[in-house]
């Protein structure tokens, strides 16, 4: 599976992106609150972890992982908030503490990763009990932007490997991309 290149991280800050995906809303939407714990997987330049850190406000918290330093030092160019913890994570291993995370969010990760079942088991370790798991991707269609065809992610295809949790909701956020929120049986 390719990765995101780090070279590419101003594409992540375009201001049509903004536009398109609304982060801001896009995680109200999803049912996140202040005082919320958020964990951002695969965080890049900060898209939704900045989102995330107006939501959550003081009294909450964001990790945003990534297990590129580069994506990490992109993220630093912009104001990290003081609620965000930055953390470089491996690629299956996530360091943020067990148990604290209301919302774990996968934007546009899980069609990089070979084992999205133990990038899931990690995401459980991390949630509350009644957390969630939030997932944006990119829909299986040919388009100008994105990842190729052959590397997208249906959400039939995306949902089979999900064993163990329950799909609350899902809905399509754009012409081209697709959400699913999911929590643990």
């Amino acid at each position: 599976m390719r990765k995101f290149s780090p070279e590419k991280a101003s594409i992540l800050e375009d201001d049509a992106r903004y536009i398109l995906l609304q982060p801001e809303k896009i995680l109200r939407q999803f049912g996140l609150r202040e005082g919320m714990t958020f964990v951002d997987v695969g965080a890049g330049t900060g898209f939704f972890s900045r989102a995330a850190s107006n939501i959550v406000g003081e009294k909450g918290t964001v990790y945003a992982t990534d297990i590129s330093s580069e994506m990490l030092d992109a993220f630093r160019r912009f104001r990290v908030p003081n609620n965000v913890q930055l953390l470089q994570s491996n690629e299956y291993e996530i360091p943020a503490p067990p148990a604290q995370a209301d919302f774990v969010l996968f934007a546009f990760v899980l069609h990089e990763t070979e084992d999205i079942p133990r990038f899931l088991k990690e995401a459980m370790r991390l949630m509350k009990p009644d957390g969630c798991i939030a997932i944006i991707e990119w829909k299986k269609q040919e388009e100008e932007h994105g990842p190729s065809m052959e590397e997208r992610l249906s959400k039939n295809d995306l949902l089979s490997q999900c064993k163990g949790f329950t799909l609350l909701s899902s809905a399509y956020l754009n012409p081209s991309h697709y959400s699913c929120i999911l929590q643990v049986d």
